[in-house]
């Protein structure tokens, strides 16, 4: 009898993350996955919503992955996957041409944490109060700052501080920088999308994680910060501390990517930002501004288990609710990718033509989805949907 393999031990780690749009941005083109011992950040870009598919492949290959000793090569051989496929997929649509992604991916093993890493998102190490960042920024401005051409404040000022030298999908093969770094108890490890950098300075950011009860609290201080000085892109953490029991940490967006198949759902809004401005929709509604927002703000949820458009706010306040099914799409919520699932169970606000891109999006990735299985030989991949319908409109 061949013996059994022993149990590979799973390393405690606590973590918490959350994920917001900005004050500018109409959508959240950045991803994140994070199920200890790996956590990944991801931050798309390109035209026709194509950022948010480039950054949701970038983290894809992720989701099955358990690491070995010393991840870094497997770390790096997974975005190399995730690379070819959207450069593959920008080439074979012109809509998609150019789209690109950031990513910084982490994985807890032993004594040590591997990074690999591509863009300007980052890896930061938090070590009795001090902060070190991990990662080289693939960025003009972070070209410049290496070779002495402008310092460290001019670079967080720079007009081109946005432009990347290197991302996933713009071409066939990608450099990755790897690297792997200890950690010790009460370490506390932060991967973030350019969103939070841009505008919270390292010693603020320091400042947020230290004076927190809790990495849940500290991630939500931390997307309250960038949203304070400005928020001008989307904002994406993950806060992870070897060691430490990863029950004791709630997180702000669900562990697990999920979704509900009824319309009986609502959002718990992860971020004190998030919550804020659920209220004041809720006391606005309460107080006279019902008809006006309830008519202009929708996002896009699921109802029966497909994708819907829904009008108003997702909340819930005793009996009173503050949203409604505005069309419901044939669009089945199984068929997503658990990475689009996560997002629609965001509820994050839209207008009507920002909601209806959303679904449009999703259409077309299933029917793409379908089609690569049909040219397979695999047959449908679903069975037929029932015939759209809608309450109080259409799209």
């Amino acid at each position: 009898m061949k013996p059994r393999e022993p149990r590979r031990r799973t390393m405690p780690v606590s973590f918490a993350k959350a994920t917001n749009t900005g004050r500018v941005r109409s959508s959240n083109e950045d991803a994140l996955f994070a199920r200890p011992p790996v956590f990944v950040v991801a931050d798309g870009m390109g035209g026709a919503r194509a950022g948010e598919i480039a950054s949701g492949e970038a983290i894809r290959p992720f989701e099955d992955f358990t690491p070995a000793a010393a991840p870094e090569a497997e770390l790096a051989a997974l975005i190399r996957a995730a690379n070819g496929r959207i450069h593959e997929m920008a080439a074979d649509d012109e809509e998609r041409s150019g789209m690109g992604t950031t990513v910084t991916a982490a994985a807890v093993s032993g004594d040590s944490v591997g990074i690999a890493h591509v863009g300007d998102s980052r890896a930061y190490r938090w070590r009795g109060g001090e902060l070190e960042q991990l990662t080289e920024d693939h960025s003009l401005v972070g070209e410049m700052l290496r070779q002495g051409k402008i310092s460290a404040s001019e670079a967080e000022t720079h007009p081109q501080r946005s432009i990347i030298t290197r991302a996933l999908g713009i071409e066939p093969e990608v450099e990755i920088d790897t690297s792997s770094v200890d950690w010790e108890p009460g370490d506390i490890f932060l991967l973030c999308s350019d969103g939070l950098t841009s505008m919270v300075p390292d010693q603020e950011i320091a400042a947020i994680i230290g004076g927190k009860e809790s990495l849940e609290q500290a991630a939500a201080g931390l997307v309250d910060a960038a949203n304070t000085h400005g928020g001008r892109d989307n904002i994406t953490v993950i806060l992870f501390s070897p060691g430490e029991d990863e029950t004791t940490v709630l997180s702000s967006v669900p562990e697990e990517h999920h979704h509900t198949g009824s319309g009986g759902f609502r959002s718990r809004l992860g971020t004190r930002t998030g919550r804020a401005l659920a209220l004041a929709l809720a006391i606005a509604l309460l107080t006279g501004g019902a008809w006006l927002i309830n008519r202009n703000i929708y996002y896009v949820g699921a109802h029966g288990g497909y994708v819907s458009i829904y009008r108003g706010v997702p909340v819930d306040m005793g009996p009173l609710s503050f949203s409604s099914a505005y069309s419901i799409s044939t669009i089945r919520m199984d068929d997503l990718e658990p990475f689009e699932r996560e997002r629609i169970d965001r509820h994050d606000l839209r207008s009507l033509e920002g909601a209806r891109q959303v679904v449009d999006n999703y259409s077309r990735q299933t029917d793409r989805r379908r089609q690569e299985q049909d040219s397979l030989g695999g047959g449908s991949a679903t069975d037929t949907a029932p015939s759209a319908t809608a309450t109080g409109g259409g799209y």
